[in-house]
């Protein structure tokens, strides 16, 4: 929150509308590279979690994707009239932004010791030569599973606890936050293109989700994605092998 034209960084990158604003060139870029990629393809790879937000809005048929556009704009200037109501000063800036990201940074390469052993030299077999594909894929992970698991799902979870306990503060965000991993380690597993399960890979999940939801309910939106995007783009575009 901006008080004489300063602020408190951890206060401002945690606004959820200074987050999505950070996230909005990466959701371009998601766009763009999937008209590129695939233009001349008869298919087209999506985020298994966009596609379930993308499905909420086929009730608009031909508009769908319109109004799909539509709706993020509106949480935006929603978000943005309730920041100025709460205080007028309130303003986008970007040094924060860029920090936003040094910060997601190195929170992904911190995640990316944790899961591999302590050893980035452990990441065999995941190195895959197409940055492009992979940029795409690591921004469709980053972003969307982000706003499906952690802005969405866990806020909701949240809100249950907190009507059903309300005095039971740590109780309730300690439940929420292992829910809210459970669910998305066990998301990788669903669909046409979810991964064969393995205990192995559904526990390294189960705790890559209770770092990032710690991280989202101390640092935010914006750190969270980031740290996420690039915690999956170490993983498959670096030859670390």
């Amino acid at each position: 929150m901006i008080k004489r034209n300063t602020y408190n960084y951890f206060d401002y990158s945690k606004n959820i509308l200074v987050g999505i604003i950070f996230i909005l060139p990466f959701l371009f870029v998601y766009e763009i590279i999937c008209l590129i990629y695939f233009k001349y393809s008869e298919y087209e790879i999506r985020n298994t979690a966009d596609i379930i937000l993308h499905d909420i809005f086929n009730i608009f048929g031909d508009y769908s994707q319109i109004f799909y556009s539509l709706s993020l704009l509106f949480i935006v200037a929603i978000l943005y009239f309730v920041n100025i109501k709460k205080n007028r000063k309130f303003k986008i800036i970007t040094l924060p932004l860029f920090l936003i990201a040094l910060e997601g940074l190195m929170y992904g390469f911190i995640l990316t010791l944790i899961l591999n052993d302590s050893n980035i030299f452990n990441l065999k077999g995941l190195y895959q030569s197409d940055l492009l594909l992979n940029l795409y894929l690591c921004i469709g992970a980053g972003i969307w599973e982000e706003i499906l698991f952690r802005l969405i799902i866990f806020n909701f979870f949240i809100f249950v606890m907190f009507k059903t306990f309300k005095n039971s503060d740590i109780f309730n965000i300690f439940i929420s936050i292992v829910l809210c991993s459970f669910f998305f380690s066990l998301f990788h597993y669903i669909g046409v293109n979810g991964d064969i399960f393995n205990f192995n890979s559904f526990f390294l999940r189960f705790v890559g989700g209770l770092y990032l939801t710690i991280l989202y309910h101390f640092r935010g939106f914006g750190v969270t994605a980031m740290a996420h995007l690039s915690y999956d783009f170490i993983l498959v575009s670096l030859p670390l092998i």
